[in-house]
């Protein structure tokens, strides 16, 4: 039986014209209603109809008061009328009406006098009447006059931020489904976003040219709003001015459905194209040059197993995966008004050295705090950059946080912190990930396991989210980190703490130590041509450790191998104490 309390029906905005009243509506009531939600300025529940016929079982009046006052859709929950659950029944007494009665009145239009028929459902053991269902939307008329429309993503201006964990359902859902299921509404004079935040950032997340939107006179839509907040200043802050915090206003008090095929609101994506690689500018080169290469190490490939390389290395101004998430947080540091003259930042190397190439361009400098443990040749190569390099009596990165974080607020400097930059996640969710997937479906593969190093579990994380999303348990999440008391350049263990590892699923982890890392990135040197980083060597015997017979496999390599030089030469004096230069 159904427990009406517990049903996870959803509200769906229908075109009117798709649907079919059974009953005539009395007239007297008809004329107060339209008064009422005209008045209202909103449709406060809504309407009951079934799923295959499209037969209206309850709310004839709601839907002829909106196609008398202009509308083009209305919200609908969607039933089974062929349900057990549901029951029909006659208002008058001794009068028998079936299913087959209500649905033959609304198909050929000769329809039942007001208040022949009512629904009921069987909530348990009591029948309840259907409009039990009928959730509560308060969706503006202005919204249900409106027609769809597909407009451009970079035309819509917002006004508050939202939070990455409120987007990531909905950018799950979109994905698996491949549908866009949520309508944004916006003010058509201002293209300003007044509904459907997390959608917007998953539709953007999901790299959409266009959004689905209604578009409504801000002047004619009740906003609904934190204390004080006037439509002005939501305009405000969406034109030019600081974003509001998170779920800030609303314009409606329930979710309503649609349903949009991505594929038509990304257009017309060239993934097998190559251009002349000309570029504007040393930014440009940056996001021109993605997606990084994936090459196959046929060194590691057998018959029944291919194993791929995704090749950070090729990004310009770090040669590693932390350029993405350096121009990430630059880019999301402009939007809020966070940017400063000067950042500081804790790195190994890497992220360092991003975001002082980055930072120069936009005429910007950089303190960088590095631990004790990091090679010496970091310290060249980022005073090179114009870098001002602290080193401090730490082992990790991490340790130095607290520290950067209190040197930034007493200097007024700004402390990025890519540890806990959502921006970080985000670069690798909307770009890394789905360079990889689409690469792999180019050559008509599907990964079967994924492997990366954990250091601020940015990329190795929303690569995991994307592929454990979209294939499920069809492709193995691996994580890479040192063993107990080893340090590896690049990646730390987990009990360190890491943000985003707690976001997603990993099917195992693997401790590598520094001697096996820098013996496996060697090995990748001398037979695929390719000088790797250690964290790079660390990925490549992790997967020797768990490598199956058949599968497509990807490594995920950070970093190219030109900074360890000091690593590759203890180990290379270890190994051969009697080798002449």
């Amino acid at each position: 039986m159904l427990n009406v309390s517990q049903t996870n029906l959803q509200t769906h905005l229908v075109e009117l014209e798709q649907l079919h009243p059974h009953e005539e509506v009395d007239p007297d009531h008809l004329r107060e209603l339209i008064q009422q939600i005209a008045l209202d300025g909103v449709l406060k529940y809504a309407i009951v109809a079934d799923r295959k016929t499209k037969v209206i079982l309850d709310g004839e009046h709601r839907y002829t008061v909106l196609k008398s006052l202009g509308c083009r859709r209305i919200p609908v929950v969607y039933v089974d009328y062929d349900s057990p659950s549901i029951i029909v029944q006659a208002w008058k007494e001794n009068c028998r009406l079936t299913k087959r009665d209500v649905v033959e009145a609304a198909l050929s239009g000769k329809r039942l006098p007001p208040k022949a028929s009512r629904h009921m459902i069987r909530n348990s053991d009591v029948l309840v009447h259907i409009s039990a269902i009928e959730q509560k939307v308060d969706v503006p008329l202005e919204v249900l006059k409106s027609e769809l429309a597909y407009v451009p993503l970079e035309m819509v201006k917002t006004a508050m931020y939202v939070d990455l964990k409120d987007v990531l359902p909905i950018y799950s859902r979109f994905l698996k489904t491949e549908t866009a299921d949520t309508p944004l509404v916006l003010d058509k004079k201002t293209k300003v976003l007044l509904y459907g935040y997390e959608a917007f950032q998953a539709l953007e997340l999901l790299s959409a040219k266009k959004v689905p939107a209604f578009k409504v006179d801000i002047n004619k839509v009740e906003v609904k709003t934190a204390e004080g907040l006037t439509k002005e200043a939501i305009i405000k802050a969406a034109i030019g001015g600081v974003k509001l915090p998170p779920k800030s206003f609303t314009i409606m008090g329930g979710e309503v459905k649609i349903s949009v095929p991505l594929k038509k609101l990304r257009g017309t994506e060239r993934h097998d194209v190559k251009t002349l690689r000309v570029y504007s500018g040393s930014l440009e080169l940056l996001l021109g040059g993605w997606p990084t290469p994936l090459v196959k190490l046929n060194s590691l490939s057998t018959n029944g197993r291919s194993v791929w390389a995704k090749l950070e290395c090729y990004n310009p101004f770090s040669n590693s995966v932390k350029d993405r998430i350096a121009w990430y947080m630059i880019k999301e540091a402009m939007e809020k008004g966070e940017f400063k003259r000067i950042l500081y930042e804790a790195t190994s190397t890497n992220t360092g050295i991003a975001l002082t190439s980055i930072a120069n361009i936009f005429g910007a400098k950089t303190k960088v705090y590095v631990p004790m443990t990091v090679q010496r040749a970091s310290d060249i190569y980022l005073n090179v950059l114009g870098a001002e390099v602290v080193r401090l009596p730490v082992s990790l990165t991490v340790e130095a946080i607290s520290h950067v974080d209190a040197e930034a607020k007493a200097h007024g400097a700004a402390h990025l912190n890519q540890f806990e930059n959502d921006a970080n996640f985000k670069a690798h969710l909307k770009h890394t990930a789905r360079e990889i997937d689409q690469q792999l479906a180019s050559l008509g593969l599907k990964p079967t396991c994924i492997i990366g190093g954990l250091g601020t579990s940015g990329h190795i994380s929303a690569i995991s989210l994307y592929f454990k999303t979209k294939y499920g348990d069809k492709v193995k999440i691996v994580g890479v980190q040192p063993a107990q008391n080893e340090v590896i350049p690049g990646i730390r263990r987990i009990e360190t703490g890491m943000k985003w590892i707690q976001w997603t699923t990993f099917d195992q982890i693997v401790d590598v130590s520094q001697r096996e890392a820098t013996e496996a990135a060697i090995n990748i040197a001398r037979k695929e041509g390719l000088l790797v980083g250690l964290s790079s060597g660390a990925v490549v015997h992790a997967f020797q450790k768990i490598a199956q017979e058949k599968g497509v496999y990807v490594l995920i390599f950070p970093d190219s191998g030109y900074k360890y030089a000091e690593q590759f030469e203890k180990y290379l004096k270890n190994e051969f104490p009697n080798r002449q230069n």
